[in-house]
C-alpha cells in the first residue's frame, strides 16, 4: 500500500524542526526534534510504513516501536533513524508479524533462495525453520558470506526471525598486524565514515574500535568495516557519537588529495571482501578519480556489486563499468524466468504489487505496477541475482515516478518530489532547506549557501562525499522548491590520520 505524502504534514515536521532549531543557539539537536526529523524521514524516504513504527527519542536515544510485517523493513527503519543527525543510538522494539505460511515452506523457500542466488548457491548451508524463526547452520570462509546468507533468509516471506549460527572457516591464519592494517584502511577509505576519529586495536582476531563518529549510522558501518579476514569478534561499544562536531573531529586529521594508485587499491580491497565478485577478478585502473571497471564476471548482480564497492570509495568521483557478464550456467529463457517470478513472489519488500517478468536472450524485462520508487529498485535487484540474466529492462510503472540516488542495501535514498504549498515563499522555501540540512550528518550546513528566487533553489558549496550530494539535493526537493539547481561539489580528497 503506497501512502501518499500530506504536504501539510511535512510543513508541521519543518515548522516543529524550525521553532525548536531556533530555541536551541548551541545547535544541540533537542529529542523533539530528532523525533520529528525521524518522523519525516520515515515519509519520506520508503521502505518502512510510517504509521505502524512510533518514533520517541530520551537524550539522543531514539526507541521505535509497533508492528511490520517483515525483517527488512524493520532493518530499513533502525537505518533511517540511525541516519539522522542527533542521534546517539536505536532501541529497535519494532514486532514482526510476517504473513501466515507453514514452516516447511519458509523453509524450501530459503533453501530455494540460497541455491538459486550466484553468490550463495556453494554455500553448505542447513536450514531449520519452527514458529517461523530460521535457524541457518553451516560453515562459510568469511564473516562478509555469513551476512550475505542471513540477508537470503530474511528475504523470504513469513520469515520472522534469523538466527544466525553459521561459523566462519578462514582458510588462512593472519596476524594481528596485518588484520590492523586492513581494519585502519576500510575506515579510512569508506565515504560514510571518513572523517570520523576511529581508532582500531586488535588483538588474537579480536577487533576494538573506539574514537569519536559523527551520526549512529557511522558507528554501525565502522562495525561493519572492521570485519575484514581473518577477524574473529568486534567491539565497538568504545566509540562515541558526538553530533556536530564535524570539524572539531576533523583537525584530530589532515585533508589531502589521494593518488589514482591509492583509489585502485583501495577498490581491489574492497572487492576482495564482497563475496558477490570475489570469486571474479575483474579489471580496475583509475584515471583522474574514475574508476574503469572491465574484464567479466559470471552474473549480473557482480557487476553492479563492483560498481557500487568503488562509489563507496572516497576519491572516486565516477565511476565507468564495463564489466562483461558471462554467465556459466546454460540456463533457457523459460528456466530463467521461472526461478526470477518464484524470486519476485516471495521478497518481503515488493507486496502484493502486480509484477510481470519474462526473459528473452537473457535479457529480464519486468513490467507491471510497484507501490514505490524503492520497490522497483528492489524488483531490479532481484532480477540481477537471477542466474543466467545479463541485463535488466525495468519498465514497472509508480505514479509519481521519483529518483533512486543510491541503492545498496540497506544503504539507499530515494525521495518524492512533493508540490509546493502556494503559500510558502522563497524565503519560508530557503528557512525549510537549511534546517533539512542541519539534520543530514553527511552535511556541514555553513559550507552550503543557498538562495531560492521564484520557487527556484540555488544551492552552491562544498561536501565531501557523494553521499553529502546527494542529501543536499534530497533535502532541496523536499523543501517545497519547484526547481533545483545543485552547484554543491564534491571533495576529491580524503580526511587521514
Amino acid at each position: 500500500m503506497r501512502f501518499a505524502i500530506p504536504i501539510t504534514y511535512i510543513a508541521i515536521l519543518f515548522i516543529a524542526v524550525t521553532s525548536l532549531k531556533a530555541a536551541t543557539p548551541e545547535k544541540k539537536s533537542t529529542d523533539n526534534m530528532i523525533t520529528a526529523a525521524v518522523e519525516r524521514e520515515f515519509y519520506l524516504e520508503k521502505g518502512v510504513f510510517p504509521e505502524n513504527v512510533d518514533v520517541s527519542t530520551n537524550q539522543g536515544i531514539v526507541t521505535l516501536a509497533g508492528n511490520l510485517d517483515n525483517i527488512l523493513a524493520k532493518q530499513r527503519a533502525v537505518k533511517i533513524a540511525e541516519s539522522v543527525r542527533g542521534v546517539c543510538g536505536v532501541i529497535d522494539m519494532i514486532t514482526i508479524i510476517p504473513i501466515s505460511r507453514s514452516d516447511e515452506d519458509i523453509r524450501k523457500d530459503i533453501l530455494s533462495s540460497l541455491l538459486h542466488d550466484p553468490a550463495t548457491e556453494a554455500y553448505q548451508i542447513a536450514v531449520s525453520v519452527k514458529d517461523a524463526i530460521a535457524t541457518l547452520t553451516g560453515k562459510v570462509g568469511s564473516h562478509a558470506e555469513s551476512q550475505l546468507a542471513g540477508r537470503i533468509a530474511e528475504s523470504v516471506k513469513g520469515t520472522k526471525e534469523v538466527r544466525n549460527e553459521v561459523t566462519i572457516n578462514y582458510l588462512a591464519h593472519r596476524t594481528d598486524a596485518e588484520i590492523d592494517a586492513d581494519v585502519k584502511a576500510r575506515l579510512q577509505w569508506d565515504i560514510w565514515i571518513n572523517g570520523d576519529f576511529i581508532s582500531p586495536s586488535v588483538k588474537n582476531g579480536k577487533v576494538t574500535l573506539a574514537g569519536t563518529v559523527r551520526s549512529a549510522i557511522g558507528k554501525s558501518r565502522a562495525f561493519e568495516d572492521a570485519w575484514v579476514n581473518g577477524v574473529t569478534s568486534v567491539d565497538n561499544k568504545n566509540i562515541k557519537i558526538e553530533p556536530g562536531v564535524g570539524e572539531s573531529l576533523r583537525r584530530k586529521l589532515k585533508y589531502a588529495k589521494v593518488s589514482d594508485d591509492d583509489i585502485k587499491q583501495a577498490v581491489i580491497a574492497a572487492i576482495h571482501l564482497d563475496p558477490r565478485i570475489s570469486a571474479f577478478n575483474p579489471d580496475v585502473s583509475v584515471e583522474g578519480g574514475v574508476v574503469l571497471l572491465g574484464g567479466s564476471v559470471g552474473n549480473l548482480k557482480a557487476k553492479t556489486s563492483a560498481e557500487l564497492d568503488a562509489k563507496n570509495i572516497v576519491g572516486v568521483g565516477r565511476v565507468d563499468n564495463f564489466i562483461k557478464v558471462r554467465p556459466k550456467e546454460q540456463l533457457t529463457d523459460l528456466e530463467m524466468k521461472k526461478q526470477l517470478t518464484e524470486a519476485l513472489a516471495w521478497d518481503p519488500l515488493l507486496g502484493p504489487n502486480t509484477i510481470v517478468a519474462s526473459v528473452n536472450n537473457r535479457i529480464a524485462d519486468l513490467s507491471g505496477t510497484v507501490e514505490s520508487n524503492d520497490q522497483k529498485a528492489e524488483a531490479q535487484d532481484v532480477a540481477s541475482r537471477t542466474k543466467g540474466v545479463v541485463a535488466v529492462r525495468n519498465h514497472l510503472k509508480l505514479e509519481p515516478e521519483v529518483p533512486i540516488y543510491y541503492y545498496d542495501w540497506p544503504y539507499y535514498s530515494t525521495y518524492d518530489w512533493i508540490s509546493p504549498s502556494p503559500h510558502l515563499s522563497d524565503e519560508q522555501i530557503k528557512n525549510n532547506i537549511e534546517n533539512g540540512l542541519s539534520l543530514s550528518p553527511y552535511v556541514e550546513k555553513d559550507n552550503i549557501t543557498v538562495s531560492v528566487k521564484g520557487g527556484i533553489a540555488t544551492l552552491n558549496g562544498i561536501v565531501d562525499t557523494r553521499i553529502g550530494w546527494s542529501e543536499v539535493d534530497k533535502c532541496a526537493y523536499n523543501s517545497g522548491a519547484i526547481e533545483v539547481k545543485n552547484l554543491v561539489k564534491v571533495n576529491d580528497g580524503a580526511w587521514q590520520f
